[in-house]
């Protein structure tokens, strides 16, 4: 499944949360979590005659997310299975981890995709940001890229986010480069809800407030009009990310937050 190749790339976005407080003074926390994957079963698609459709899909992701007293790092695994129409299986591993300084100017990335255990992709570079930003990638190939000054890291596209749940600013967009797709950015689009709901309270520890906005963002390659994937996630103010929906055009994935652990705070 081609489209997972990149799935980090999205999840990375929602995740990647800046270290400073946010607008209730309230510091991001370190966490390891778990979600169940599945296929959204409600969706409603055209009758796409004559080419294979994905039946099923379910899996796990793990996720590790820290501070490192300089930087904030995200260290994920993501185990899914697919089957189509034709009776056709495939199951992919996917391992992503991603390291950026607190200020925003260095970044390291690394991906590795195994499809029916098989490597498929595998990417890994290093990022600066000046007046510029420069990338160098050491795989699939050794390149230096280089791009202006209005493509961001995530870090400081998330901080903005972040800083708007629950505000009248709701809609904004940014060109944000991670890694996983080595040579390109991403243009994306916005939108924060308003509105504010609970979340399951067996799940979430105390030192969660359960007080989480809906995000959802709209990823574009280049000048392309129709967005690769559209991605609603619930967030709260310490950056733990209880739900995840991907939309792609052929399908859409729902990942369920099923255990929460948070991590002790090692830079106080």
């Amino acid at each position: 499944m081609k489209k997972l190749n990149n799935i980090f790339l999205y999840l990375i976005l929602t995740l990647f949360l800046c270290e400073e407080l946010n607008s209730e003074n309230l510091p991001l926390l370190s966490y390891q979590s778990a979600y169940e994957i599945t296929l959204d079963k409600n969706r409603k698609d055209k009758n796409k005659f004559g080419k294979s459709t994905i039946k099923e899909a379910n899996g796990e992701l793990l996720l590790d997310w820290f501070n490192n007293c300089g930087s904030w790092s995200s260290n994920q695994r993501m185990f899914l299975s697919f089957l189509n129409s034709s009776g056709i299986g495939t199951v992919s591993d996917i391992n992503y981890s991603i390291t950026e300084k607190n200020d925003g100017t260095e970044m390291t990335f690394a991906l590795q995709v195994k499809e029916n255990n098989i490597l498929v992709q595998r990417v890994n570079g290093e990022a600066n940001k000046g007046n510029k930003m420069k990338i160098k990638t050491f795989s699939p190939e050794e390149k230096i890229l280089e791009f202006d000054d209005s493509v961001i890291f995530p870090h400081q596209h998330l901080k903005e986010i972040i800083n708007n749940l629950g505000t009248k600013n709701s809609i904004f967009s940014a060109k944000v480069y991670e890694g996983s797709i080595p040579n390109n950015f991403l243009n994306i689009s916005t939108f924060v809800n308003e509105g504010s709901a609970k979340e399951n309270p067996e799940l979430m520890p105390k030192e969660v407030i359960n007080k989480f906005w809906t995000v959802r963002m709209a990823y574009y390659k280049e000048k392309n009009q129709t967005p690769e994937m559209e991605l609603t996630a619930n967030i709260n103010r310490q950056g733990v990310v209880s739900y995840f929906k991907y939309d792609y055009p052929e399908y859409s994935l729902i990942m369920k937050l099923k255990k929460l652990i948070i991590s002790p705070d090692m830079c106080k």
